[in-house]
């Protein structure tokens, strides 16, 4: 290497920019120069003495000369990025943060970012109240066979010889099941028959034999009304998470780095193959960022952040899926029955 180029390298890497402008005219020239002669690999673009040229140079190191070390490097400072023998995996110690990967515009009503931020968060959320004006039909007609019978058994627990009066207010069910006294019992032969009448059902919560049975009932459909809601909108995120990751990789993760701290939790999950590399390389390729400190790589600092730029700026486009109004009703069946244990 010529002394005229080792001079050039060592008054670069101490920030003499200046007098190499003035020789060579701009930086694109002098970075043209220093990959022509084989010199830019002795260019350090994390140095502070030249974080405003530091994405310019990352462009010719990683877009043009495909600088796989340099890469490594760049990856390796990004504080949310974990490198694993397998991979690299995005690491948090919020899940939420994840929701800045969404759209956020939502005019009057709650964007999809919200929606993510609020199913991503181990807080119980209640998204409906008043989920059904009907718990005959929207529980009991829903329940499957080995629900029927814990129902059964419940309300025979309940109503064991329990002498029921009838009269004329009483259901026809009743009065064709009562002895001569007019009396009737719920029994295990008939009490099948009783869950299966809408009348006759309604005659024993409206008449409280089966006290609390029936708020039982409202907090069994509403926690499986939200529950499905949470379940299809954590699908639903998944499915867009997946532009970037392999989202059956993600995990919580107890880690400790020293003796004396104390466990904390990180959610990892292992980004698709080549996508922080590309992400990166877009990030660097882009001219409206160079020529400012402020947004290099290291001043950045996180992957997250590298996306929320290239986001904001259009050079990505937000993750997004349509908020649905309420769950699908088969899910919300499968949770009732699920949850029915939990209740009665």
């Amino acid at each position: 290497m010529s002394q005229n180029l080792l001079s050039y390298v060592e008054d670069f890497n101490r920030g003499d920019v200046d007098t190499l402008l003035g020789i060579f005219g701009s930086m694109g020239t002098i970075i043209k120069v220093f990959q022509k002669r084989d010199i830019l690999k002795l260019i350090d673009p994390f140095s502070v003495n030249l974080e405003d040229y530091q994405l310019e140079l990352l462009d010719a190191m990683l877009n043009v000369l495909n600088d796989k070390e340099m890469m490594k490097k760049t990856i390796s400072l990004l504080s949310d990025v974990a490198i694993k023998e397998d991979g690299y995996y995005l690491k948090l110690s919020d899940r939420t943060d994840l929701c800045k990967l969404f759209n956020g515009s939502g005019g009057r009503n709650l964007s999809t970012r919200d929606v993510v931020g609020y199913a991503l968060d181990d807080d119980i959320r209640e998204h409906f109240s008043d989920t059904t004006d009907d718990i005959y039909r929207d529980v009991i007609e829903e329940l499957n066979p080995v629900n029927i019978e814990r129902l059964k058994q419940h309300i025979l627990d309940v109503l064991t010889d329990w002498k029921i009066e009838v009269d004329n207010d009483s259901p026809d069910l009743f009065r064709n099941y009562a002895d001569d006294e007019g009396i009737f019992y719920v029994t295990p032969e008939n009490v099948g028959d009783v869950i299966g009448d809408e009348v006759s059902f309604w005659y024993l919560i409206d008449n409280d034999y089966l006290t609390d049975f029936l708020s039982e009932l409202y907090n069994v459909h509403s926690n499986a009304y939200n529950q499905a809601y949470e379940s299809e909108v954590y699908e639903m995120i998944m499915n867009e998470l997946e532009t970037f990751f392999d989202t059956k990789s993600n995990k919580w993760v107890s880690e400790q780095y020293l003796p004396e701290e104390l466990l904390t939790e990180y959610y990892y999950l292992k980004f698709n193959p080549n996508e922080i590399q590309n992400s990166i390389k877009k990030y660097v390729g882009d001219r409206d960022r160079w020529g400012s400190y402020d947004t290099a790589i290291d001043y950045v600092g996180n992957w997250m952040g590298i996306m929320d730029m290239l986001m904001e700026d259009g050079d990505e486009n937000w993750l997004n899926f349509r908020i649905p109004e309420y769950p699908d009703s088969r899910l919300v069946d499968k949770y009732i029955n699920e949850l029915f244990t939990d209740y009665i």
